[in-house]
Parts: C-alpha cells; structure tokens; sequence
C-alpha cells in the first residue's frame, strides 16, 4: 500500500483547461469557468460523488447538483459512477473538506474501502440563486484514492443573466433535451428549473475532462 501525507491538500486553483476542447466549452471566460486536469482524470474506473457541500444560505433546491454531476459524468463514458446518499457522506466525510481545501488521508482510505472505490469527486456550492434566471458558483475535484493525487479540479460562476451562459444554455438545450420535452417558454425553461441548469453546468463541468482519442 501506499503511503499517505498526514492530510491531502486539493489544491483547487483557477487555471486554463487544457486538451482538445469543443467550441463550445472553449466559448466561457476563465472569469465563468477555470480548470485543471491530468490525463489521469479519465483512468479513475470507478467513481464515487458525493453529495456537494453547500454555503450557509444556499437552499435546498440546490442539492440536486451532486446527482446531476453523477449524470454529467457517466454520460462522458469513462468511468462507472456511483452516486452516494447524504447520510453515506455525511458517515465517511462530516466535515467539509473543500471549503477546509485539505483531506485527511484516512478519510479518503475510509471511502475507497467502504464504496470500493477508484476516486471520489467531492464538489461545493459557494453561492445560489434559485430566481429566474437561475445563477450558481460551484467548486469541484476529482481526487485519487490510490494516492490522493488531484485527478481534475474545476471552479465557475454559472450566472443566467450573462448572455454568454444564456447563448450556452439555448445551445444545450437543443442540442440535449429539444427532442425529450417542448414547453412553451422553449430554452428559456432551463433558466428556471433548478434540475435542467444544474443538469448543464454539471455536464459544462464534467466536459472539461479530456477524452482520451479513440
């Protein structure tokens, strides 16, 4: 086995993604969306996400975050991704080690053991808001049970008044959810819907990690 550092730091930092990147996700400026990644991001087999930490004032309708992150990135098909209940984390994680931006390594050796595990994605929302347009800050990381090495962090500041989110979203919407559903306020729905603008920002996130070719 490894050895471990006493504590693990996450060294979120904010800076320029890297890799081979569609329009699409290279359109949003480093003051939007930063990220940094390894080539090892997309070798983590399985994948646990926990639920997301929240700031103080951040509503409850926010918490649906972690489960769309768990969808944003099994849709990349790269990793097998579980998603763990509250309770779960709040047994194997109680304290939030994003905002702390440091983890103990026998908690990251407890979750690899108890949910057999690769890596974790760990993620917190710093700010939220649910009127329309929805608005969301959030901070997320990939890290490594096997060395707790940080696989890909990223950080972004979602706003749907920005006209580049909104050109985004209507982009998305389109290209994702045109053929599911046709309500009457057509894209625009997205900037309402706790559920649909999460969905987005966690697969604008989750698309920053590098497909490998082939």
């Amino acid at each position: 086995m490894m050895r471990f550092l006493p504590a693990l730091y996450l060294g979120i930092c904010l800076a320029a993604c890297v890799g081979c990147t569609p329009f699409w996700r290279r359109s949003l400026p480093h003051e939007v969306m930063s990220c940094t990644t390894t080539p090892r991001a997309a070798e983590a087999g399985r994948v646990a996400v926990l639920p997301f930490f929240c700031a103080d004032g951040v509503g409850r309708s926010a918490g649906v975050m972690g489960d769309s992150m768990a969808t944003g990135l099994r849709e990349l098909g790269l990793h097998e991704v579980i998603l763990i209940s509250p309770e779960q984390r709040d047994r194997l994680l109680p304290h939030d080690v994003v905002l702390a931006n440091r983890m103990r390594a026998e908690d990251l050796l407890a979750i690899r053991d108890a949910l057999h595990v690769d890596a974790v994605l760990l993620g917190r929302i710093e700010s939220y808001d649910s009127f329309d347009p929805i608005s969301i800050g959030v901070t997320c990381a990939l890290i490594s049970c096997r060395d707790g090495e940080v696989l890909w962090n990223a950080t972004g500041h979602f706003d749907g008044h920005r006209q580049n989110i909104q050109d985004e979203v209507r982009y998305w919407y389109g290209r994702t959810l045109s053929a599911e559903s046709n309500p009457i306020s057509g894209w625009k729905v997205a900037l309402e819907s706790p559920k649909l603008f999460t969905r987005y920002v966690a697969e604008r996130l989750a698309l920053s990690i590098p497909v490998p070719p082939g």
